[in-house]
């Protein structure tokens, strides 16, 4: 760290926590930044801006006029100018080049000296913070989504096979006997009526044939119905929650 003179240090004391306004009265920011020329005179200043000093811009002393009894400093250009000068922070070099830029943006001609590159940050009071900012977090969190889809769950397989039954059926049949009566008879024979003789009575009767044939009987009818149910899924989802801690202190003076 570079040693600093008591005048870097009266200088520093006297600006820590100045209020920037526009030319129309409109606050822009916080002093946080002192850069001293070699006489140990302001030079630049650098001004946090946006809710909570979200941003910084360098304005030259030469813009500004300070008013030391309202701990104010008035740049002579308006907000929207300021607010969009060229941007600044801690890491950043002020070279010559860098210089010549901002100065130009206000106006001012370039640089005869370079200035010392000094500076401070002072911690700006959270309670001042302009109505005309904004800082917007965002929250988010997981939401369960359920879907679904289709897999194979099974099969079913039909399959036919043959079994063997004994069945019996009664089959009406007929069939002839032969029955002999004898009836005695009276009269001569003649010769011709005499002598053997011999007669064939053909006897008939039924049969049973039995056929086998294929007999559709019924038939097996597979169908697939769409059943429709609801299932319950858990899962852990994680969601975020934004806590402000309101460190303001009220009712004291600036």
């Amino acid at each position: 760290m570079e040693n600093r003179s008591d005048g870097f240090t009266a200088v520093e004391d006297q600006y820590a926590g100045y209020t920037v306004y526009d030319n129309a009265g409109s606050k822009i920011g916080k002093v946080d930044d002192l850069f001293l020329d070699e006489n140990d005179s302001p030079e630049y200043i650098g001004v946090k801006m946006g809710f909570l000093g979200t941003s910084s811009t360098l304005i030259p002393m030469e813009a500004a006029t300070v008013d030391e009894s309202a701990g104010a400093i008035t740049v002579s250009t308006d907000k929207e100018t300021a607010k969009n000068g060229p941007a600044f922070n801690d890491d950043r070099e002020i070279t010559p080049e860098y210089e010549n830029e901002v100065r130009s943006y206000y106006g001012l001609g370039a640089a005869q000296t370079q200035s010392t590159g000094s500076y401070d940050t002072y911690e700006e009071p959270r309670s001042d913070v302009s109505h005309d900012d904004e800082l917007r977090v965002q929250r988010s969190e997981e939401e369960l989504r359920a879907g679904t889809r289709e897999r194979e769950a099974g099969s079913v397989k039909v399959r036919k096979r043959v079994r063997t039954d004994r069945e019996s059926i009664e089959v009406p049949t007929r069939h002839e006997e032969v029955s002999v009566e004898r009836v005695p008879v009276s009269g001569e024979a003649t010769e011709a009526q005499i002598g053997e003789e011999e007669v064939n009575v053909p006897v008939t009767e039924e049969e049973v044939i039995v056929d086998k044939r294929a007999v559709a009987k019924e038939e097996v009818r597979l169908r697939k119905d769409v059943v429709e149910e609801t299932e319950v899924v858990e899962d852990d989802v994680r969601r975020e929650e934004v806590d402000v801690e309101d460190a303001t202190e009220r009712g004291r003076g600036a």
